[in-house]
């Protein structure tokens, strides 16, 4: 069954990072911004990308994880060539926040990112990015050279394919998929492997069609066609930025972790397949419980269960000779 409201509250109570926590960050995003813009003579703008900007961050399945936020700040520079790393933006930012008092002791440099730690709550990558001839290109200041990207290239590019899933169903899907690996903890994939491995399974000619008619629908669809294409290919397949095709999406993964996501995801998609097709009530709750855990979904009582509790109610007894069980819980035919 489809259980089409179940699948709504278990999002808005249990997946779905909570609007408080998204004002904060906003709030964390726009103090940043404003001090790199008094600090940075050639700061030009910052963008919102990741989870955040492709609207599928999740609550932390348990109390003491963390979420996590990615920001970039374009930086303007004429005199910028990609073939050859002379500045380190990464550096630069980070020198910002160290030589400031409120982020001093919890800003972490990376080899693509600076790093504040909202030790707790959350933590938010700052990414460096240059504008250049229309490209983009970040700085690996570990390898010494800029790498070419397009966040906001893959930002339209995922909400054309949210849009042909109707109903921001692919956000949705994404976030029950994201807390089904946290939850289970038993296989591991980048968000970003994810969300673009669930994007492409995804045609123009989906649009209004009956495989994306709502949300249980459209998780069934997209992880059996997720599973078809997994189990058709044995061997980890490259996955490249759809609209940047030499940016490679697996340089955090291996054949170890792609064998393992291969496996598991095979089992959950037969639970998903179980689960939709079941046509008791119950059952089919207590399936998708499987997948989503216990607080997903309501049982209801039987029939049964609730002619003792109206019984029990009444004070009538099985020895009371006077009453007669009426339909239809019994026939005195």
């Amino acid at each position: 069954m489809k259980h089409n409201k179940y699948f709504d509250d278990f999002l808005k109570n249990y997946v779905n990072l909570n609007q408080s926590r998204l004002t904060i960050l906003d709030q964390k995003v726009e103090t940043i911004t404003e001090l790199l813009k008094s600090k940075l003579s050639n700061y030009k703008k910052c963008s919102q990308q990741g989870s955040y900007a492709h609207g599928t961050i999740i609550k932390p399945v348990r109390d003491n994880d963390e979420f996590d936020a990615d920001i970039l700040i374009y930086i303007k520079d004429d005199n910028f060539d990609p073939n050859d790393f002379q500045e380190d933006y990464v550096t630069e930012i980070y020198k910002v926040f160290r030589d400031n008092a409120n982020y001093k002791k919890i800003v972490r440099r990376k080899s693509r990112c600076v790093t504040i730690d909202y030790s707790g709550d959350f933590h938010l990558d700052v990414v460096p990015c240059i504008e250049h001839n229309g490209d983009n290109f970040i700085c690996n200041r570990i390898d010494e050279k800029y790498e070419k990207t397009d966040g906001d290239g893959y930002k339209n590019w995922l909400a054309e394919k949210n849009r042909n899933s109707g109903g921001n169903n692919l956000k949705k899907v994404t976030r029950l998929l994201k807390f089904l690996r946290d939850h289970k903890s038993n296989f591991s994939i980048p968000s970003i492997l994810l969300t673009t491995i669930l994007g492409i399974q995804i045609n123009s000619s989906d649009k209004g069609s009956d495989e994306f008619q709502d949300l249980p629908q459209t998780l069934k669809t997209l992880c059996n066609r997720v599973n078809d294409f997994l189990q058709a290919n044995p061997i980890m397949p490259t996955i490249q930025n759809p609209v940047l095709p030499e940016e490679n999406f697996n340089r955090k993964w291996n054949q170890t972790k792609y064998s393992n996501f291969r496996d598991k995801f095979n089992t959950y998609n037969k639970k998903i397949n179980e689960a939709f097709e079941e046509k008791d009530h119950n059952e089919s709750v207590k399936k998708w419980r499987k997948l989503f855990g216990d607080d997903f979904g309501e049982l209801k009582k039987s029939d049964a269960s609730i002619a003792a509790a109206i019984i029990t109610a009444s004070g009538i007894t099985a020895a009371s000779p006077s009453v007669h069980a009426t339909k239809p819980y019994a026939s005195d035919d």
